[in-house]
């Protein structure tokens, strides 16, 4: 089984993880490490991280939704090596 980062492995560049292909690339200035391309923590409600609560009414519902365009933590490459590191210390 091939773990997540053998499969990124091929897509570095610069020490950045980055995928693209992907027709969202890029989606964040300059911030581009798309090992978590979908936040793990979502939604994290951390407005200190540039993320808010926004309301969406598709004409049929008007809810609040967890908006978090403007967070780049997740895709920091110092953010990604942490967490690696963490899950490697929990597999041990």
């Amino acid at each position: 089984m091939e773990t997540l980062i053998q499969i990124m492995k091929p897509m570095t560049t610069n020490g950045y993880r980055v995928n693209q292909a992907c027709k969202f690339f890029p989606c964040h200035d300059g911030m581009e490490d798309c090992t978590f391309c979908f936040c793990p923590l979502y939604p994290c409600k951390n407005e200190e991280r540039g993320g808010k609560f926004i309301r969406v009414n598709n004409g049929k519902t008007n809810q609040r939704i967890w908006d978090c365009t403007r967070c780049n933590w997740i895709h920091k490459k110092e953010t990604v090596d942490k967490i690696f590191e963490l899950i490697r210390g929990k597999m041990k």
